[in-house]
């Protein structure tokens, strides 16, 4: 059953859900930092710690996007349609999601990232984490811009922080080439699934960083509408 809480927030504002899912989107991508780190260092115990606070959280995503839909039934007045909250929804789910992924994989292997790309590595992880942080904002900002309906300086505001993330996400495409360049010049010193494991784990960080691009472009093509 649906918290009074979270329903209140709803009530308050159709985009209160999207808000509260991308606030633990944001602490789990952080969270994914201190997990990598951990794994760099081969302190698996704290690894196994951070592992177990990225599970929590995506339990939490889990359960605000199953209140979400629960509490958006077809005769709730909405000022916006109730499919754009829950796609909204839909893709901010995916980053947990794929951090919990990411862990899980690496926890389960205990894989060692090679010193020759470490540097690299984390800062493609961590340009994907402030591409969260930057949807983050976005997603915040929608409340201002739907008050002042979609116009005006909130408006102009939302753009901004559309470009911004926009900036950020072309930066990370190139650290995600220079990382799989440094990677590719060493596989051949690798045990081969080695190497299969650490390209699937730079994939799935460069989807993490295209979910939370999409989340803040679906906020703008709402906006425009």
């Amino acid at each position: 059953m649906a918290s009074r809480g979270f329903s209140d927030i709803i009530k308050k504002s159709p985009f209160g859900p999207i808000k509260a899912h991308m606030e633990v989107s944001k602490n789990c991508t952080e969270e994914l930092i201190n997990f990598l780190e951990s794994a760099i260092n081969s302190d698996w115990n704290k690894a196994t710690e951070s592992r177990k606070i990225i599970s929590q959280l995506e339990n939490e995503a889990d359960l605000l996007k199953a209140e979400t839909r629960s509490l958006l039934t077809k005769s709730l007045f909405l000022a916006v349609p109730r499919e754009d909250i829950l796609d909204l929804i839909k893709l901010a789910d995916d980053i947990p999601n794929t951090v919990k992924d990411i862990s899980g994989l690496m926890i389960g292997r205990q894989m060692e990232i090679p010193a020759e790309i470490s540097s690299s590595f984390m800062l493609f992880a961590k340009e994907a984490a402030a591409i969260t942080d930057a949807a983050g904002e976005a997603v915040d900002h929608i409340d201002e811009l739907f008050q002042f309906s979609f116009s005006g300086n909130a408006a102009i505001k939302m753009q901004e922080l559309i470009d911004k993330l926009d900036s950020l996400e072309n930066t990370n495409d190139q650290s995600e080439i220079t990382v799989r360049q440094e990677l590719f010049a060493i596989e051949k010193d690798l045990p081969p699934v080695n190497v299969m494991f650490l390209y699937d784990i730079i994939n799935k960080i460069g989807e993490l960083s295209d979910r939370a691009e999409q989340v803040g472009h679906r906020i703008s093509l709402i906006a425009s509408r």
